[in-house]
């Protein structure tokens, strides 16, 4: 007899008769146990100017399923009456999903928040100006045992294979991946979640990781020599502590190493290629530490390195999604192109499903990480010859070319060798190198070359230091310019005066408002993109996104009709937290003042901030003189968190009037002498600006035709 049966027979015992087979209760209680945080802010006040976090903690329990908070203490400042009170903001940094508590709320919860999926949640504790102290006081969570299988084995087997790739490393103590990459330091990108600034996070990286004990009851992992583990600089973190699919990453940089003296990239001699282009591969590969099932794989191939390539489904926003088997130690994992084997983006999240969206991973042009890539910290500053410009880089090149200044100094002790400047430069013919010359001490000047009309050029420049070691500015990519005599601006718009743009909605909440966006806890921006001060913004007021329905925002009527090559720019921002693709922002253009619309766009996904869009218009419509673009934003599905902002909208034409003053060679405008012996530098150096017959090549010939050209004039 079941236990439950002996109780209601217990009951029976009163005066009802026990029935020889009773019927159990049947509860199923999910698998959970608490884990101790330990949190005590004390009193905080925000002395700033607008509502923001005072208190931020980022709460993990590695391993678990889900999360459940439980609060000790939280004092929050202000009152509804007087439109001030605190509130907590607490996220999902698997998923997005997030739950706002209140003085009255986190009674009614008590004391205790909604479950959230993932091992990581975000707590926030939101206070408006001098509103009074706030505090948080946290002793434990509550946490969901982890399933006893892996669901990110796509399939019944684990079909990874060991690897030894020598730009993947073990990171420790967290227990993930961490990849060398080609910026100009050799740096490390891994998963947000990885490295968001804890004790426990990423401090040590580890390479030539051995096998495992073979137990794959306690994993028993095997570290390296000393001469193998490298300490993480805290001054290079930087990441965005992982905010879900799509928005996780880190990146840093790692101290020479204690016994060798090497950075890692001088040990282990090589790296990855980043690939910010749109990803259209067929299959990518996942390289990383997993952990291991028993039965499914060697246990001492417990976190050591292992690699297996799969599907690649697409990109949404900037997610990825692909298929292959992970488990946990993967996070931060490269992921790359099967076919070009450049990195594409960092892997976050497993998972494996019947229909098809599987893996995920934040893709590597992911706005913070760029931004990260461009304003490194730490070690991961460049270490070699400083590059400056003092005339700037040039937007646009003139088809005869330009000359730009440069300067190269020696930082520290790398000093650069005068005789080894040089620019690679590329007008789509391939790349040529071109020694710069030197003017004395740190100057330098570049001749560009020029190029055909309307072609984008793209260069970069180059130096020895005087040990023999190569730098390159700029240390990822390359600069790129367009061959034009000029632009023409039809409109630039901050957003800071009324552009007479049009608004309609069909939803109960969330218009579009040209405003101050105030991160009023709904996903919106916390400031506009280019600095100014307002933007377009949905639901621009407290708790307030676009619910059950569309809004719509159409800009004026611009005239391109004599603008063939116009460019359209904006900055957009995109918050979702609906996985199914429910709430897009959708930017359309027309070409006869909104009768019909073609579409620019769809994001789907989240951008992860401001993002920088641009397209030619003539590739979707036809350049008119009733030019408008529309931008949409909408909750049309189940009820989900929808916010999107436009700013720094922009119209201009390139123009390029290269036969009007064709003998001006060097480019300022005018003829002169001058332009003789720019045309004598052209033809030594066999380049665009000497062809002055156009036929296309460079020969004695060209120099009557320069002097017929001159003697023609401008016009």
């Amino acid at each position: 007899m079941t236990r439950s049966a002996q109780i209601l027979c217990v009951v029976a015992a009163a005066g009802m008769a026990c029935a020889a087979t009773a019927q159990s209760i049947q509860p199923n209680p999910i698998p959970q146990f608490d884990a101790e945080v330990d949190i005590n802010t004390g009193p905080v006040v925000n002395t700033g100017t607008e509502l923001a976090p005072v208190i931020s903690e980022i709460v993990t329990i590695q391993d678990a399923d889900w999360l459940r908070m439980r609060f000790d203490e939280v004092s929050f400042a202000g009152s509804k009456e007087l439109g001030n009170e605190s509130f907590l903001r607490i996220t999902s940094l698997e998923d997005g999903a997030v739950q706002y508590l209140d003085k009255v709320t986190i009674k009614q919860w008590q004391y205790t928040s909604a479950y959230f999926n993932g091992d990581s949640v975000l707590i926030e504790l939101m206070a408006y100006p001098n509103s009074g102290p706030n505090e948080l006081i946290m002793s434990s969570v509550i946490a969901g045992s982890p399933p006893t299988y892996e669901e990110s084995i796509c399939g019944s087997t684990d079909d990874r294979i060991l690897s030894s790739d020598p730009r993947a490393a073990r990171a420790l103590p967290i227990g993930c991946t961490a990849w060398m990459i080609n910026d100009s330091e050799h740096c490390f990108l891994t998963a947000g979640h990885c490295n968001g600034f804890g004790n426990s996070d990423i401090n040590v990286l580890e390479f030539n990781v051995p096998l495992s004990d073979n137990s794959c009851s306690f994993g028993g992992i095997n570290h390296p020599g000393p001469e193998d583990q490298y300490a993480v600089d805290a001054a290079s973190h930087q990441s965005n502590g992982g905010q879900g699919v799509g928005n996780d990453w880190g990146y840093l940089g790692a101290f020479p190493n204690s016994n060798t003296g090497l950075r890692p990239w001088q040990a282990m001699g090589d790296w990855y290629e980043l690939d910010f282009s749109t990803p259209n591969a067929a299959n990518a590969r996942v390289t990383g530490y997993g952990s291991v099932s028993s039965g499914l794989a060697p246990c001492s191939w417990y976190l050591v390195q292992k690699t297996h390539a799969g599907p690649f489904f697409g990109l949404s926003g900037n997610a990825l999604s692909y298929g292959m088997d992970t488990t946990g130690g993967n996070s931060g994992s490269p992921v790359t192109d099967e076919a070009t084997g450049m990195a594409i983006g960092i892997h976050t999240h497993g998972g494996c499903s019947t229909s098809g969206g599987n893996n995920s991973g934040t893709w590597v042009n992911h706005s913070g990480v760029v931004n990260a890539l461009a304003n490194p910290t730490g070690v991961c500053v460049q270490q070699g010859p400083s590059f400056s410009f003092p005339g700037g880089l040039p937007g646009t090149v003139p088809p005869s070319g330009a000359t730009v200044a440069i300067n190269i100094a020696a930082n520290g002790a790398i000093v650069p060798d005068p005789a080894t400047a040089e620019m690679v430069y590329n007008d789509g013919n391939g790349p040529v190198t071109i020694p710069l010359s030197h003017l004395g001490g740190d100057s330098y000047e570049a001749a560009l070359p020029g190029g055909a009309c309307l072609e984008n050029v793209s260069y970069s420049f180059w130096v020895d230091d005087t040990m023999g070691q190569s730098y390159t500015n700029p240390s990822s990519g390359d600069y790129s310019s367009i061959i034009a005599t000029g632009t023409v601006v039809t409109v630039d718009l901050d957003m800071n005066t009324d552009p007479g743009w049009t608004t309609s909605s069909t939803a109960t909440t969330g218009d579009w408002d040209r405003g101050v966006p105030g991160n009023f806890g709904r996903s919106d921006p916390t400031s506009d993109y280019d600095g100014s001060g307002f933007c377009w913004v949905t639901g621009n007021t407290l708790n307030e996104d676009v619910d059950g329905g569309v809004v719509t925002l159409i800009t004026a009527a611009y005239d391109l009709s004599g603008n063939p090559e116009a460019e359209l720019s904006y900055a957009v921002h995109h918050e979702t937290n609906d996985t199914g693709n429910g709430d897009p922002f959708i930017a359309s253009i027309s070409n006869n003042n909104g009768a019909s619309w073609t579409t620019l766009e769809t994001i789907n996904g989240s951008t992860g901030g401001w993002q920088v869009r641009s397209f030619r218009v003539a590739d979707f419509v036809t350049p008119t003189s009733q030019v408008r673009v529309r931008f949409t934003s909408q909750d049309t599905g189940t009820a989900t968190v929808a916010e999107s902002a436009v700013d720094a909208f922009s119209i201009q034409s390139f123009v390029c009037d290269e036969d009007d003053c064709i003998a001006d060679t060097n480019g300022d405008g005018m003829l002169s002498p001058a332009d003789f012996s720019a045309w004598v530098a052209a033809f030594n150096a066999m380049t665009a600006a000497c062809d002055q017959n156009g036929d296309g090549a460079c020969s004695p010939a060209d120099f009557s035709a320069w002097v017929a050209n001159y003697n023609a004039g401008c016009n």
